[in-house]
């Protein structure tokens, strides 16, 4: 018999846990029937303690007690509409929902995508959905291996390369990344690529000399491509949760971040940091991962994060 077919996973399923860490927090407060100054020291206390991010948790609250009455601010239903309404106003004054492949029409060719993070985001499989995503849309793609520190990246971006039958750019003998990034592009120019997604080495955002490394591969991709890198996006654990906000903080001052993905958002508890990135840091979320396959790469869609968390 064939087997059958696993089902679609879904945003509002990968953020159960987030959900449960907020919502179902806040509506088991409610169901207490304590009296409005009572919920809203608790109320406090939860959106603090869900990794929306400091500033994001104060303005939240102060929307939330300022606007509601006490009779109101123990209703479920008016308070979780109350809280859709002030963070999608977060989102949509803070970040602009964006198409990066709608753009690369718009952009002069090849469009570059410079892909940063720390170690052990799910950067190089990120590049490898990005990649198997331009392939589909018909767009010729190059992979730069331009993490020439850790071993397994130039054997894992050649699996995600294979698979998304693109080719990748990973000269012999040659361990300056800034090197192989404009070796890379002048590749990219010849075989008249649509786009370049650029692998970097992880660091932290504390290893000064390894961010500068960045800045240097930036400016010298710019010396093949006076527009490149088009893009600047920052893979990010959402397992990390406020840490997430001082990691993007610091590699946004670097290079000016033009997006994050978020990974690894099924199961965690700590998803709620979209939140913080959005209003404290003004930096767009262009992608969500909720799992292995290339399909679990999604979107982000403000409204959708929000009724997933709600």
């Amino acid at each position: 018999m064939p087997q059958a077919k696993s089902p679609e996973k879904t945003l509002k399923n990968a953020l159960t846990n987030t959900r449960e860490s907020i919502w179902g927090r806040i509506a088991k407060l409610i169901v207490s029937r304590k009296i409005k100054e009572e919920i809203r020291e608790e109320l406090e206390e939860i959106l603090y303690t869900s990794d929306l991010g400091p500033k994001t948790a104060e303005f939240l609250l102060d929307k939330i007690t300022t606007s509601l009455s006490g009779a109101d601010l123990a209703n479920p239903e008016v308070l979780k509409q109350t809280l859709r309404e002030e963070m999608n106003h977060m989102f949509l004054g803070s970040t602009r929902q964006r198409n990066i492949f709608e753009n690369i029409k718009l952009q002069s060719k090849p469009c570059v995508w410079m892909v940063v993070g720390i170690n052990g985001v799910g950067k190089t499989t990120t590049i490898g959905k990005l990649a198997s995503l331009a392939q589909e849309q018909g767009l010729k793609v190059l992979i730069v291996a331009g993490d020439t520190f850790r071993a397994a990246a130039d054997s894992q971006l050649r699996v995600w390369a294979e698979r998304a039958g693109c080719e990748i750019f990973n000269p012999d003998n040659v361990k300056d990344p800034s090197a192989v990034s404009y070796a890379g592009l002048e590749k990219a120019k010849s075989m008249k690529a649509d786009l370049v997604i650029v692998d970097t080495a992880g660091r932290l955002h504390t290893q000064e000399s390894l961010m500068k490394e960045l800045i240097k591969m930036k400016t010298v991709m710019a010396k093949v491509l006076p527009e490149a890198p088009q893009e600047r996006l920052m893979v990010i654990d959402a397992n990390a949760g406020q840490n997430a906000l001082v990691q993007a903080r610091e590699f946004n001052k670097d290079l000016e971040l033009t997006g994050v993905i978020m990974t690894k958002m099924d199961g965690t508890s700590k998803a709620g940091v979209a939140l913080g990135m959005a209003y404290e840091l003004k930096i767009p979320i262009i992608y969500v991962g909720i799992g292995e396959e290339v399909t679990d790469l999604k979107p982000f869609e403000a409204k959708a994060f929000i009724e997933a968390i709600l």
